[in-house]
């Protein structure tokens, strides 16, 4: 046996991943998932994603109990189990499950807390594994968010880490959200397909500018704005980031537009299959998110709402259109990009 295969933890049948923190818990169900793949389960077959305060007792025992199709084990993951109470039913049959899980099954929990005295974290701990990832403090925090500027491929010191916290917070997601809005906006992913994995320098202004800018004036106003086909609100909110920050703006609307095409495609598409439900969007997005962040259910039935505006044909003719608009932003004059753009979202209203 090697000293990699030897090293390899062994999978357990019961997980639970404790984390106040929707990145942390995000990132060891990466892990896990990872784990799975690499020890052959293909988990386009072998994954049921459920939400505790939504699903049944029956679904539950239906998805653990499912023989793999194709792969040794199957995964089931089951989301936010510390909503439902003790006396739930939900929760006794978990507990249930936990004296004699299924040994083709691993079942993933997610929690947002889970104190140890409960009966749950006790029955997990003697079956099972327990991950719990705690948020980093507030003396670590600028650390973690310069390594998380480096993997989004920017330089930053602690300066440039403590602007941006000040501007979002401690949320690891919405800091992420953000270092992601910034690299779109600085163009890493173009340098990466160029070759070149050199850090690119930002400075404190453009990200006061930017993220202090996208707080005051939202993201989504200008993206609900191009969903409800709003254009003169979608053209008065342009006008508005265009006046701080001018035309260098232009790249990052064309990357939020992109996403919110992106999200109402993946409504319609699923629509036309007959599966437009909250719950399939969610846990759709979740599987497409670079993060593995689903989106809140509120959130999941409004992008459905706004998604019936367009046909898939408009809404993939789009994500086309805004491919070009970033295109003549990068080759062309600033103004035949920003007229390209505007063109680009009048079409779209």
């Amino acid at each position: 046996m090697s000293t990699a295969t030897a090293s390899k933890p062994k999978l357990q049948p019961v997980n639970i991943i404790i984390s106040e923190q929707d990145l942390l818990r995000a990132e060891a169900l990466k892990l896990l998932r990872k784990r799975m793949e690499d020890d052959g389960v293909d988990l386009s077959f072998d994954m049921t994603v459920l939400d505790a305060d939504s699903m049944d007792v029956a679904e539950f025992y239906g998805s653990v109990g499912t023989i793999p199709f194709m792969s040794p084990l199957r995964l089931v993951i089951v989301n936010n189990i510390d909503k439902l109470t003790v006396a739930d039913e939900r929760t006794q049959a978990v507990l249930n499950y936990c004296s004699n899980p299924n040994p083709t099954t691993v079942l993933a929990l997610t929690a947002h807390k889970l104190a140890k005295t409960t009966k749950l974290y006790k029955a997990i701990a003697q079956v099972g594994h327990i991950i719990d990832r705690k948020a980093p403090t507030k003396r670590d925090l600028p650390e973690r968010v310069i390594l998380m500027f480096a993997k989004a491929g920017i330089h930053v010191s602690l300066r440039e880490a403590d602007v941006l916290i000040n501007l979002v917070g401690d949320d690891l997601a919405s800091i992420n959200s953000a270092i992601e809005q910034l690299a779109a906006y600085k163009n890493v992913a173009q340098r990466r397909m160029n070759g070149d994995d050199t850090l690119v320098l930002i400075t404190v202004q453009e990200i006061s500018e930017l993220i202090g800018e996208t707080s005051e004036v939202k993201a989504w106003e200008l993206t609900d704005a191009l969903a409800t086909r709003n254009g003169e609100k979608v053209m008065d909110i342009l006008s508005r980031l265009t006046r701080t920050e001018g035309e260098k703006i232009d790249h990052f609307v064309v990357f939020l537009a992109a996403g919110k095409i992106r999200e109402l495609l993946t409504a319609r598409v699923l629509a036309s299959r007959g599966t437009a439900s909250k719950e399939a969007l969610m846990a759709e997005m979740k599987s497409q998110s670079k993060t593995g962040r689903a989106p809140q259910p509120w959130l999941a039935e409004r992008i459905i709402r706004q998604s019936r505006n367009f046909s898939v044909v408009e809404l993939r003719e789009g994500l086309r259109e805004l491919a070009a608009v970033e295109d003549t932003l990068k080759t062309s004059p600033p103004a035949l990009g920003r007229l390209a753009l505007v063109r680009c979202l009048l079409a779209l209203c």
